[in-house]
């Protein structure tokens, strides 16, 4: 019933934006994925061009995916992340065909529209948005310090804690590492049994959700960020832990991140290749303060600034 009521909710909202568009002679219609079908097909709005902002990869690759969940991690999937229904596939397919350009946040989620949608023309209306993070909140927080001697690397998971983003494999991966290498902090909601957590709290410290203001503070009190993901649009955490001067391990599902000077990006979202990753970035204490560093520089490329002259670059392209 709220799915229904929702899709009702955008379509009448997607028509009151098409009459603003004609009473108002807009040249541009900027919508994102589910909520921005009613406006793009209305009539009122044939004259302006239609951008679908695509903020998660094509759903027919979660599907996919949750069958590889299921056949090692079933019983870590909540029952909100099963299978995305027909209605919503179609409906994406729709918008697909209604837009005139399509943006995505990497390859990844303009790799799954390709592959999987067959509207016309669909690789022609595809263009890249990096997001950005908060300015305001990591744009100006301190310099790496090395590590101190003798200390375990402090590795991070902040986000939702589920299947989806690979929670599994984290906890997996940080309980194949000595104690005296590496530590582990999970910070977010939960959507996996208690009784999964429970086998891992003498390793793990979880915080639970937080507020957003609080994160920065956390971030800085830890040396690696990972989040192997198995379906994103882009996970935004990813920019904010590099702002905030952390290394990244992480998927090509994740999102835009590390380069391999502030990271490495594994294959595909899998215990072993994690701690792997773990271990090669914990052994090494000077190179791990490179990618640090590093992480902070290339993070300025993802600023508010750098978004905000994206957008206008975009908008000159595609309107003129």
């Amino acid at each position: 019933m709220a799915q229904q009521f929702d899709r009702m909710a955008n379509d009448r909202f997607g028509k009151v934006v098409a009459r603003l568009a004609q009473d108002e002679g807009a040249r541009v219609l900027w919508g994102y994925d589910n909520s921005s079908l009613a406006a793009f097909q209305d009539a009122r709005s044939a004259s302006a061009t239609k951008i679908l902002d695509r903020t998660i990869a094509d759903w027919r690759e979660w599907n996919e995916q949750v069958a590889t969940i299921e056949d090692t991690h079933g019983d870590w999937l909540h029952p909100s992340l099963r299978r995305a229904p027909d209605w919503l596939i179609q409906r994406g397919e729709a918008e697909f065909e209604a837009a005139d350009y399509i943006l995505c946040a990497n390859d990844f989620v303009s790799g799954t529209i390709k592959r999987h949608s067959s509207a016309e023309r669909i690789e022609d209306k595809i263009r890249h948005l990096p997001y950005c993070f908060d300015s305001k909140m990591y744009g100006s927080l301190p310099s790496p310090m090395p590590p101190e001697a003798d200390k375990p690397v402090r590795f991070l998971f902040a986000g939702q804690l589920s299947a989806r983003k690979g929670i599994q494999h984290v906890l997996e991966a940080v309980s194949a590492l000595p104690p005296e290498l590496a530590s582990l902090t999970c910070v977010g909601p939960n959507l996996v049994p208690i009784g999964l957590l429970s086998g891992f709290s003498d390793r793990v410290r979880f915080l639970g959700a937080v507020p957003r203001a609080e994160m920065p503070a956390i971030m800085i009190q830890h040396d690696v960020l990972v989040l192997p993901s198995y379906f994103e649009g882009s996970a935004i955490v990813l920019l904010e832990a590099m702002a905030a001067g952390l290394a990244v391990i992480a998927t090509p599902q994740s999102g835009l991140g590390p380069t391999a000077r502030s990271g490495i990006c594994i294959d595909r979202p899998d215990s072993e290749l994690l701690a792997a990753a773990m271990i090669d970035i914990a052994q090494d204490n000077e190179r791990l303060l490179e990618m640090r560093r590093s992480a902070q520089l290339e993070a300025q490329s993802y600023d508010s600034a750098a978004y905000r002259s994206n957008i206008e670059a975009l908008l000159n392209g595609m309107v003129g």
